[in-house]
């Protein structure tokens, strides 16, 4: 591929609890060129952000740091080498909260303990010497607070959700499951994160399938009444878990796994529709960010108790719509157009947090929400 002297590269970058996504990008030709992605390498240290923070807590913001710096030169280097690349001039990173205060070396000891307040949650810019890497600069896309990050700020943008003229929801499945409701009469914006941790990233399932197929044996286990509705397995299987294929078996923990999972992000979207006052069937739009969603059989996520049945489509006119990585995107155009900028700021005035963990109702739903619903 023949790049010319004018050309300009960069780098989109979303940085995930569990994944770390990077695109190379023309800058001047507004195009793709390549993209990678990896498991994030702070791993060893927890697969949550509230184990990322108490490590950083236990004198580990160094190692932490390093893990993730470390990886991300090597990924700059994977594109520098591959293309034959004189320089990249921009890296953009997205991410949540956490995530972004551990790739600058800022200390998120304090979003561990009540009133969970980040060193910052502005956009912010730094020549790449700063930190080691081999880009020319580098800028991290704005949050709305502790725990809901750039990657909610730049997926709610991307998505122009406050543009539409609709009430609507945004839900992003990942390791933070974070969640928006749009309510269009009041023109404002509530969000919440719920743990969703990382079963639907691929990690921590020993089965060994991919998400999207994991949540379809799921289903066609409840179908089939290999797990009740408290989601046990049928003794049978309750000691040497179940065999979906001849390599894949599904153990009662990953059972558990997915049913924290699917009740923490389940929970949410019902908590937020609530808070907003917003019928869920008579939003206009829904808005599914997340790689899961291209995946994803809607109908199987409804009898699981992972999504609300509205959101299917089949009952109401939602107009249900899965937008990929949004975090991903949204570093990309800001790299085509820095005007984006404006619309996460628009994002960011919209927004109020709401806090789950006092929340009774949620802890109520929560708990209800565990269990296998009967459909």
């Amino acid at each position: 591929m023949l790049y010319l002297v004018m050309d300009t590269f960069g780098i989109g970058l979303d940085l995930g609890t569990t994944t770390i996504h990077a695109q190379l990008v023309n800058i001047k030709k507004a195009e793709v060129i390549d993209t990678f992605s990896a498991f994030n390498n702070q791993r060893e240290f927890g697969a949550d952000v509230i184990s990322r923070i108490s490590a950083a807590q236990n004198g580990k913001l160094n190692e932490l740091f390093n893990a993730v710096n470390n990886q991300i030169e090597s990924i700059l280097q994977h594109f520098i080498q591959k293309y034959s690349l004189p320089a990249i001039d921009q890296c953009v990173v997205s991410g949540n909260t956490t995530m972004l205060h551990l790739f600058c070396r800022a200390d998120p000891s304090a979003m561990g303990h009540s009133p969970y307040r980040p060193v910052f949650l502005e956009e912010r810019s730094f020549a790449g010497s700063e930190l080691s890497l081999s880009v020319k600069n580098i800028t991290l896309l704005p949050g709305i607070s502790a725990f809901i990050g750039a990657d909610v700020t730049a997926g709610l943008a991307f998505t122009d959700i406050t543009n539409r003229g609709e009430d609507s929801l945004f839900v992003d499945i990942g390791t933070n499951g974070e969640i928006a409701a749009w309510k269009e009469t009041e023109k404002s914006l509530f969000c919440c994160s719920t743990a969703a941790g990382p079963c639907f990233e691929e990690a921590e399932i020993s089965c060994g399938l991919n998400a999207a197929n994991f949540i379809d044996a799921i289903a066609e286990m409840k179908r089939n009444e290999i797990i009740d509705k408290t989601g046990a397995l049928k003794e049978k299987y309750a000691q040497t878990g179940f065999p979906v294929t001849d390599k894949n078996i599904i153990t009662q923990k990953d059972v558990r796994q997915f049913q924290l999972a699917k009740s923490a992000i389940y929970s949410g979207i019902k908590l937020l529709c609530k808070t907003a006052s917003l019928e869920l069937g008579k939003i206009g739009a829904a808005y599914i960010a997340g790689g899961l969603g291209y995946y994803l059989n809607f109908d199987n996520a409804a009898l699981t108790g992972l999504l609300p049945h509205e959101l299917t489509g089949k009952e109401t006119k939602i107009k249900t719509e899965v937008c990929g990585n949004t975090s991903l995107k949204g570093a990309v155009k800001y790299l085509f157009d820095p005007s984006f900028i404006t619309g996460c700021k628009d994002i960011i005035s919209h927004a109020k947090t709401i806090d789950l963990a006092n929340d009774k109702y949620f802890t109520a739903a929560f708990t209800h929400n565990l269990w296998f619903q009967e459909n």
